[in-house]
């Protein structure tokens, strides 16, 4: 593994003054889940990280004005065990809990998760139901990207050299408002996903909106805009069924040594149905 400078600035002014070091590689640093194996394998190759997790703001967790801003810092565990987040934003945690194993939660971060654009990452097709905006800061200012147009392609997004994700500001939905995240791998818990798909529904009117997001099926995730008007217009079975088909039609999964093409487009339809169905049964239920 290549040697690198670790730093552990005190304020954003100092992070950003390491950050645009002349001459430097240097990435910004909080969990390490991915940054220690990518560079051990020689993929990552840096001069120097920064250490952000102890930023101001960076593992909070609040309610505000706008909605839910969780920090780019904050654990995955800390997302999944959030009663806040649990109490409207709860396929955000059911994603958060998905990931890795116990341990790796208790170290990987939701930047880190989002910032990586993994398309087998969990978190993200949560943040696109829920329309999320990412917070990114730099030394000169601070902007908002739609969590649609953050991510570009595989290992790619809208940041730059330079930039700091802060975290994500998530609005608040409408009372009434249930979603589900699941997601299909090899082995129960610490793997990657072959398949995700997360639902969320929201009362307008006497009709319901819903959102569905398919991830590791596209280089990037990918919402389904014709399965989500389908079951806009009814959720019985018939209606299911044929959205679920739109979402298959929708994705654009490749064959690897883990699963054909052709296997994930047939879970893409099998989980978008098991993920309507749990999403209505939990408003049924009221919770």
């Amino acid at each position: 593994m290549q040697p690198f400078d670790y730093y552990k600035p005190k304020d954003f002014d100092e992070a950003f003054h390491l950050l645009n070091t002349p001459g430097k590689v240097v990435y910004p640093y909080a969990g390490g889940t991915d940054f220690i194996p990518m560079s051990r394998d020689g993929v990552w190759k840096c001069d120097a990280v920064v250490d952000i997790k102890g930023l101001p703001g960076m593992r909070d967790i609040q309610e505000t004005p706008e909605g839910l801003f969780v920090g780019a810092a904050v654990r995955m565990n800390d997302i999944a065990s959030s009663e806040l987040v649990a109490s409207h934003w709860d396929v955000l945690a059911q994603g958060a809990a998905s990931v890795g194993s116990q341990q790796i939660r208790n170290r990987a971060t939701l930047g880190g998760n989002m910032c990586t654009a993994s398309p087998c990452a969990d978190t993200p097709p949560a943040l696109c139901v829920l329309n999320a905006s990412v917070i990114i800061r730099n030394a000169q200012s601070e902007r908002r990207v739609p969590i649609a147009d953050f991510f570009k392609w595989v290992r790619k997004t809208a940041v730059q050299l330079g930039d700091i994700v802060i975290g994500v500001v998530i609005p608040r939905p409408a009372k009434g408002a249930y979603g589900s995240y699941i997601k299909l791998s090899r082995r129960k818990g610490s793997d990657l996903s072959l398949v995700s798909v997360a639902a969320f529904t929201y009362p307008n009117g006497k009709a319901a909106n819903w959102k569905l997001a398919l991830g590791a099926v596209a280089p990037i995730p990918v919402r389904s805009p014709e399965a989500e008007a389908i079951l806009e217009d009814g959720t019985d079975e018939e209606h299911i069924e044929r959205a679920a088909k739109a979402a298959a039609d929708t994705s654009k999964p490749i064959s690897d040594v883990r699963a054909s093409e052709k296997y994930r487009k047939l879970m893409v339809a099998n989980m978008t149905k098991r993920a309507v169905r749990m999403t209505l049964e939990r408003r049924g239920k009221g919770g």
